[in-house]
């Protein structure tokens, strides 16, 4: 059995957001822009632009930016960037086009980095363009037996993954995609392109993974650390809802203490209840590990082994298509979520479930197992901080209003529960006190970095780090 994430993400129709044509850049500044660049520069009124500025949540479709540049290299973006300081120009950096409160997107340019999407294996690393697909970088690296740990929607731009933390089916093991980058190229608020690693730049290194997207510059070359790994195990279990508290104790007691090699999630859905997982390890083993959830009255276990690119495949939900098909499409979704350092009781459980039998449409709420290879690094060791939790937690709906406010109340419900934490690449315009929840303690640092590379606050949206006072 497969895990169709497209069943989590076609939640419903679009509720796009209705936002003011902004007004066209001046001529000049758009002769300047044009002339630049190397790449394509996409104006309103072409048929390029009215494709290119589309970013994944159809939430957003009415923002639309006053130009669209598909750099071409870090030559190109340092234009750009000197560009904006000298007509005072809004940019964002737009990788895959994911991010969930719509910050891959502006009123201003958008610097579309999908053209930087190469691929380069060497000496068991990966240097990777900021653009390039997960489905894409998967399968070029289990083509030469090697990963690196990320997510499982095909789309997803490997550049705002890796900058906001990363995690997945692989990442108990070998932890986040931020922990797996070694070096990085960035090209900050000055123009100038940056080489970061643990020897140089270090500062801005460290706020590199962890920090978030858009926060201290465009980067434009990732280089990771690549693990070998030829295959795996996996399992997908499904409970009976009237076993839904004692499925999610009995995962929650489990799946954060399991062996490192072993990452799961457990989902309650108005689609059912359910747990799956990924083990570096054979199947036989696996079956061994998971015994605590397939002793769960009524728990239904299928289980087998797979190579790594079929299984990513399986949790990309096109395991029957192909990776030249894989894909996910355009849709319109909410989110928010949550860490938790402690085990939930058997009230929030309950909380879970009456909120789960309170939606009338698709709705989900997924937890992620920590442990392992993720709490590993101390708190201050990388820019993110949530090195201490059992699990995370999002709640996942359609974009329509009846969705929020399911998400926003069950959210709301679980308060007394939570740590205070929350993931930042799960970014959610709605949070009051995101600096903290998303940063906590390395907060301090981050802005004192923003201050170092970005004084003028150029690289600015609605949750951007802000320099510091």
């Amino acid at each position: 059995m497969s895990l169709d994430r497209r069943a989590f993400l076609g939640l419903g129709a679009a509720g796009a957001i209705g936002l003011a044509f902004p007004d066209a850049l001046p001529k000049r500044a758009a002769r300047a822009l044009r002339g630049a660049v190397r790449g394509p520069v996409l104006f309103p009124g072409s048929s390029a632009y009215a494709r290119e500025r589309l970013v994944y949540n159809t939430r957003y479709d009415g923002i639309r930016p006053q130009a669209v540049v598909q750099v071409l290299d870090t030559r190109d973006v340092q234009a750009v960037v000197k560009w904006a300081n000298r007509f005072g120009v809004r940019i964002v950096p737009r990788s895959g086009g994911h991010s969930y409160a719509g910050y891959s997107t502006t009123h201003g340019v958008v610097i579309d980095l999908s053209r930087l999407h190469g691929i380069r294996l060497a000496g068991g690393k990966a240097t990777i363009g900021p653009g390039a697909q997960l489905i894409d970088v998967y399968s070029k690296l289990a083509g030469r037996g090697l990963l690196i740990p990320g997510g499982s929607c095909p789309t997803v731009g490997i550049g705002g993954l890796a900058l906001g933390g990363g995690h997945g089916l692989s990442g108990r093991r070998f932890g986040l995609t931020t922990d797996n980058l070694e070096s990085a190229v960035i090209v900050t608020a000055d123009g100038r392109a940056r080489h970061v690693d643990a020897d140089t730049n270090e500062d801005l290194y460290w706020a590199c993974r962890g920090g978030g997207g858009g926060n201290f510059g465009v980067v434009t070359s990732m280089t990771f650390r690549a693990h070998r790994a030829a295959g795996g195990s996996w399992f997908f279990i499904r409970f009976p809802w009237s076993q839904a508290s004692e499925a999610l104790a009995a995962w929650q007691r489990f799946a954060p203490h399991a062996p490192a090699a072993l990452t799961s999630i457990f989902t309650l859905s108005t689609g059912g209840v359910t747990a799956l997982g990924q083990y570096f390890g054979p199947r036989s083993k696996l079956l061994g590990l998971i015994r605590p959830l397939s002793r769960v009255p009524g728990a239904s276990v299928s289980s087998g082994s797979s190579t790594m690119i079929s299984l990513a495949l399986r949790w990309a939900g096109c395991l029957d298509e192909g990776v030249r098909a894989c894909d996910s499409p355009r849709t319109s979704f909410y989110a928010k979520s949550d860490y938790f350092d402690k085990p939930l009781p058997a009230r929030a459980r309950r909380l879970m479930i009456d909120w789960a039998e309170r939606r009338q449409g698709a709705g989900a709420l997924i937890l992620d197992a920590y442990g392992g290879a993720y709490n590993r690094p101390a708190p201050d060791a990388t820019a993110f901080v949530h090195r201490d939790m059992l699990f995370s937690l999002q709640y996942f709906t359609a974009g329509d209003a009846a969705a929020r406010r399911w998400a926003n109340g069950v959210w709301k419900a679980l308060r007394p529960y939570a740590s205070g934490q929350a993931y930042q690449n799960y970014i959610d315009p709605q949070l009051a006190g995101w600096q903290r929840a998303y940063y906590g303690s390395n907060l301090g640092r981050l802005r004192e970095i923003k201050k170092q590379v970005d004084p003028d606050f150029l690289f600015r949206f609605r949750q951007a780090i802000p320099p510091a006072s």
